[in-house]
C-alpha cells in the first residue's frame, strides 16, 4: 500500500483488488491512526484456492494418462497413449491457440471419437466453455450421453469433482456441470442446434444420414458452426467421420477446408526407415484367391518392409507404430514443425485401419479378398480399412458388350439354379416397362424376360398369376415373381383428377398384396442403397394415407453402378449376369442409355445420353428386390429355402393360360406387347 503526502494531508491509493466498502473502513482507520500502516490478513477459502490456481502448463496427450478412465474398452483403466500413439498428435495440435477445426477421416477402431472425449476432458479440466455434441440421430446422442460422456466424467476423479451434486445436471441429452454446460444434439434437430453459445463442437459421424443438407435451411455443419460465432477467437470444432463417397462431407471436408493434411508414418523396427503405411505392403499366400476366413483366424498375412524387406508381424507392426510421427502431405515435415511454422488454423488427418493396435494385417487382408466377389464388401473395404472414399469407375460398353452375356436360354425359362424372381417395373403414362429376372444363391442372375405392358390388368398378370418353367424341371415345377418393385414416379393421369404417384400409391396399397412395393429414387447419395421410408401423406394436396405407406428409397447411381460391375464379371465369378437367347438390341440400347461422366466439379454422375431409359430402371428395381440391404434379403430366405425357393411351386400345376409355356409367341406370352 502506498501513501503520497500532499502538505498535511495523507492521500491513499486504492488497490484495485480491494473491495470499495473494505477499502473505506481501512482508510478510516488509517486516518484515526494518524496515517500509520498497521497488518491486516485474510485466507482464500478451498473453492477459492481452486478457481485462482494457476496450473502448470501440460498437453492433452498428458492429461489424459493422468485423468481419462476409460470404461466401455478392451482395455479398460487409465487411458494409456502406447496404445494409439497417433491420436497423441491429433489431441496436442487441437488444443494449440491457433487451431480453428480439426478434421479426422478414419477407419472405424481407431480410437478417434475417444480423442475428441479427451480433448473434452482437458477442456472441463482447464479451459472451460459449453461444449455440443452433434450425432447423425437422437438414438446416438442419448447412447453416447450414456455410454460415453457421463461415465468418462464419472470414472475420472479429477472431473468427476466438478459436477453440482443434483441429479438433474446429469440428464441424456444436457450435462450441467459447475462451471459449464454439456449439450447433446442430432444432425435432423435443428432446435437442438439453435440458440446456443458455443466454445467446443464436436460433429461425429458427418457422412451418416442426418448430416445432409436440407431444403429449407442451412445443413447441420453450417447451423454448428453459425453456434461457435460468440466465441469465434477461442472456438474448437472436431469434425470426424468414416468416409463413404467422394460427395460425402468428411471427403469433401477434409481436401477442401484445411491447410494442410497430416499423413502417420510408422519406423521400421528392423532397419529404422520411416514410411507411409500402405496396402499394397500388406501380403499373404494365395493372393485374392485365398480363404478370407482362413487369412483371418490364422493370422496369415504380414506386412513388408519397403526398404529392407523385412516382414512384420501385428506385433512388429505396433512397435512401427509407436515409434512413428505425423507428417505434413506435400510438404515431409513433422506435425511438431509445421504447426510452429505455419500456424494452420485448420487441420486435417487420414488414418487408414492397418495403424489400428485393435485391428489385425490379416483382418485388413481378409476385407480386401471378400471384396474382391462382392461390390457392397468391396466398398466397405474402401471405407472402412482404407479410410477412403469409394470411386466407382465404369467404362463404356457398345451393344456388342451387352449381349455377349446371351446364353442359349429362352426368354421366359428360368435357369436351374435359381431360388427366387423379382421384377422391376417402370410405370409411364400410358403403359409398364418390366425386366424379371432371377437370381442364385450368390446373386449371379439372369434376364428371364423384359418388355412393356399396357394395363394394370396386365401387371396383375405378370405379378400374380405368371409362372415360368424351370430348366430341367418337370412342367409342375414353376416359379412366380417373389417381390416386386414399381417406380412411384409419374406426371399427370388422363383424367387429370390425381397425379400417376398417387394413382400408384393407390393401387400398391389395395393390390399389392405385401409382393409389390413402391420403388422411389432418392434426391441425394444414401449410405445405404435401400432405404424404406413410411410415408403417411399423398404426393399432393397432403391428403392424409391412413396407416401410411411404406416406399423403399434406392440410390440409384449405386445400383447403376452395380449393374455396370455385374456386366463386367466373367463367368464362374459370383454376382455374374446372363441374358436370355431373345434378348435383342432394344434391351442392350436403353441399358446403354446413360453414361458417368464428370462435372464441372470433379464429380461423377450418370448423365442420359438418349431418351429411353426405362429398361435400366427396371433392372436397378429387380436388382433392389434381391439386394441384401432390403429386409428380409434374398439371401436370408435362400439360406432357409434349401428346397422349396421363393416363388417356386412344386406341388401344384397352373391353369394352361396362366403359364408363359401356353401362348408364348417368340418367347414372351401372348399379352406382351412389344414395343
Amino acid at each position: 500500500m502506498k501513501l503520497f503526502k500532499d502538505n498535511t494531508v495523507f492521500k491513499i491509493k486504492h488497490p484495485t483488488w480491494c473491495p470499495n466498502d473494505l477499502w473505506e473502513s481501512l482508510q478510516g482507520q488509517i486516518r484515526e491512526r494518524g496515517g500509520k500502516f498497521f497488518k491486516h490478513s485474510f485466507a482464500f477459502s478451498r473453492a477459492e484456492r481452486k478457481v485462482l490456481r494457476k496450473s502448470k502448463p501440460i498437453k492433452v496427450s498428458e492429461w489424459a494418462q493422468k485423468h481419462r478412465v476409460l470404461t466401455m474398452s478392451v482395455l479398460p483403466g487409465l487411458w494409456r497413449n502406447n496404445v494409439t500413439p497417433y491420436l497423441v498428435g491429433i489431441m496436442d495440435a487441437a488444443v494449440l491457440a491457433f487451431v480453428r477445426e480439426i478434421v479426422v477421416c478414419k477407419a472405424p477402431q481407431t480410437g478417434v471419437s475417444e480423442v475428441a472425449h479427451n480433448f473434452v476432458g482437458y477442456c472441463i479440466d482447464r479451459d472451460p466453455g459449453p461444449v455440443l455434441y452433434v450425432y447423425p440421430d437422437e438414438v446416438s446422442a442419448k447412447d453416447n450421453s450414456q455410454d460415453r460422456i457421463l461415465p468418462m466424467i464419472q470414472s475420472s476423479p479429477r472431473l468427476r469433482s466438478y459436477f453440482t451434486g443434483a441429479d438433474r445436471d446429469k440428464s441424456t441429452l444436457r450435462i450441467n456441470l459447475q462451471h459449464m454446460p454439456i449439450y447433446l444434439g442430432w444432425a435432423r434437430s435443428a432446435s437442438r442446434l439453435a440458440n446456443k453459445p458455443i466454445k467446443y463442437a464436436i460433429a461425429d459421424e458427418i457422412d451418416k444420414d442426418g448430416f445432409d443438407v436440407g431444403k429449407k435451411e442451412a445443413g447441420p455443419l453450417d447451423l454448428i458452426d453459425k453456434r461457435l460465432t460468440t466465441f469465434r477467437p477461442v472456438s474448437k470444432f472436431w469434425k470426424i467421420s468414416t468416409p463413404t463417397l467422394e460427395s460425402g462431407n468428411i471427403w469433401k471436408e477434409l481436401n477442401n477446408n484445411t491447410h494442410v493434411i497430416f499423413d502417420y508414418y510408422v519406423r521400421c523396427p528392423l532397419c529404422g526407415q520411416d514410411q507411409l503405411m500402405e496396402f499394397t505392403g500388406i501380403k499373404w499366400e494365395g493372393g485374392a484367391e485365398a480363404d478370407p476366413k482362413v487369412v483371418k483366424a490364422d493370422n496369415l498375412a504380414w506386412y513388408e518392409c519397403k526398404h529392407c524387406n523385412g516382414k512384420w508381424d501385428d506385433d512388429l507392426r505396433n512397435r512401427a507404430v509407436r515409434a512413428g510421427d505425423w507428417i505434413a502431405r506435400d510438404k515431409n515435415i513433422s506435425i511438431k514443425t509445421y504447426m510452429k511454422m505455419f500456424r494452420p488454423a485448420n487441420i486435417g488427418f487420414h488414418i487408414p485401419a492397418w495403424i489400428s493396435f485393435f485391428v489385425s494385417l490379416s483382418e485388413c487382408a481378409a476385407a480386401f479378398i471378400e471384396g474382391q466377389n462382392d461390390l457392397l464388401k468391396l466398398q466397405d473395404f474402401q471405407n472402412s480399412y482404407c479410410g477412403l472414399p469409394w470411386k466407382s469407375r465404369v467404362e463404356n460398353k457398345s451393344e456388342t458388350n451387352v449381349l455377349k452375356h446371351r446364353i442359349d436360354l429362352p426368354a421366359g425359362v428360368v435357369p436351374e439354379d435359381a431360388v427366387a424372381l423379382t421384377c422391376g417395373i417402370d410405370v409411364q403414362k400410358s403403359g409398364f416397362w418390366f425386366v424379371v429376372r432371377s437370381w442364385s444363391r450368390d446373386l449371379s442372375s439372369h434376364l428371364v424376360q423384359y418388355g412393356y405392358l399396357s394395363s394394370w390388368e396386365d401387371v396383375e398378370r405378370l405379378v400374380f398369376k405368371t409362372r415360368y418353367p424351370i430348366q430341367g424341371k418337370s412342367e409342375d415345377q414353376t416359379m412366380s415373381i417373389w417381390r416386386a418393385g414399381m417406380d412411384t414416379g409419374g406426371g399427370k393421369t388422363e383424367d387429370n383428377e390425381w397425379s400417376r404417384t398417387e394413382e400408384i400409391y393407390h393401387w400398391i396399397r389395395k393390390n399389392g398384396r405385401g409382393v409389390i412395393h413402391g420403388i422411389k429414387g432418392a434426391d441425394k447419395p444414401q449410405i445405404k442403397r435401400v432405404n424404406p421410408r413410411v410415408i403417411d401423406k399423398m404426393a399432393r394436396g397432403n391428403r392424409p394415407i391412413p396407416g401410411g405407406l411404406t416406399l423403399f428409397f434406392l440410390d440409384v447411381n449405386q445400383f447403376k453402378d452395380l449393374f455396370h460391375w455385374r456386366l463386367e464379371r466373367e463367368e464362374g465369378e459370383t454376382q455374374y449376369m446372363t441374358l436370355n437367347s431373345d434378348t435383342g438390341v432394344d434391351y442392350a440400347r436403353q441399358i446403354l442409355a446413360e453414361e458417368k461422366q464428370k462435372d464441372r466439379s470433379g464429380k461423377s454422375k450418370w448423365v442420359p445420353i438418349r431418351r429411353d431409359n426405362h429398361l435400366l430402371d427396371c433392372e436397378n428395381y429387380a436388382a433392389a428386390c434381391a439386394d441384401p440391404e432390403w429386409a428380409p434379403s434374398l439371401t436370408f430366405i435362400a439360406s432357409r429355402l434349401p428346397k422349396t425357393q421363393p416363388g417356386q411351386n412344386e406341388n401344384k400345376q397352373p391353369q394352361a393360360d396362366q403359364r408363359p409355356g401356353a401362348g408364348i409367341r417368340d418367347g414372351r406370352p401372348s399379352w406382351f406387347q412389344s414395343r
